[in-house]
């Protein structure tokens, strides 16, 4: 294949692409109006049956008022005959030949009219049903594009969630580093401090148990009960000048 001839055959597809695409989107609309189309077919179809079926009737009465016209002047004839009418008898042979000619022309036509008749019928029972299925299919694949279009927007919306969610753990995280990092900062601020005014040496002295020297009553109990010679001098508070008074 030439290369203009690729060319072509690739814009031909491409347009069969854009085509289907398309029909695909407007798929629904299509489909409900193929089916309005048939259901305004089936209506006309309906008319003419009708119509053949009220023709069949019109010519089924013709044919029962006939006959019972024929039997009438059949009897007529014979009492014309018996009665040595001849000429009377003569008149209804007549118009009993045209009833039967009559007769015979209706019943071919009814002949043709009640296949045609009961096919129509059959038509369009077969139509009906077969529009109705086509209804009930029709609103299964509504129901189903609906809730394909609802999943789709339920897995964009969760994906969107997702997203949002993970960066909002991010920044909890890089809040909760920088937090950290602040409360190191004070921490080492406050240890220098400590450094600089000696109180931080002191807490170490106490810590080692080093010149910490307790008052507590508990304490001079124990060197008031201790034995004379281990017991060492206890230094009690000058008195006041009220005690001395």
């Amino acid at each position: 294949m030439s290369t203009w001839g690729k060319i072509f055959t690739a814009i031909r597809g491409g347009v069969n692409e854009v085509a289907e695409a398309a029909a695909d989107s407007q798929s629904m609309r299509i489909l409900d109006q193929e089916i309005r189309d048939a259901e305004q077919s089936l209506r006309q179809a309906r008319s003419d049956l009708a119509g053949i079926m009220a023709s069949n009737k019109n010519v089924v009465r013709r044919l029962e008022e006939n006959r019972a016209k024929e039997v009438k002047d059949t009897d007529s004839a014979r009492a014309a005959i018996n009665a040595g009418r001849t000429d009377l008898a003569q008149g209804l042979a007549q118009r009993i030949a045209n009833t039967r000619t009559e007769v015979q022309r209706d019943q071919e036509e009814l002949d043709r009219l009640l296949p045609r008749q009961q096919q129509m019928l059959r038509t369009i029972q077969d139509t009906e049903a077969r529009i109705t299925q086509m209804k009930r299919e029709v609103e299964n694949v509504k129901a189903n594009e609906s809730l394909l279009r609802a999943q789709s927007a339920i897995a964009h919306s969760q994906s969107g969630i997702n997203t949002r969610l993970g960066s909002a753990v991010e920044s909890l995280e890089r809040i909760k580093k920088r937090q950290e990092i602040v409360a190191g900062r004070l921490e080492a601020g406050a240890e220098l401090a400590a450094l600089e005014n000696g109180s931080d040496l002191d807490r170490q002295l106490r810590e080692a148990g080093i010149g910490n020297s307790s008052h507590s009553a508990d304490d001079v109990l124990a060197q008031l009960m201790a034995p004379s010679g281990s017991r060492e001098h206890v230094l009690l508070p000058a008195p006041s000048d009220k005690t001395r008074q």
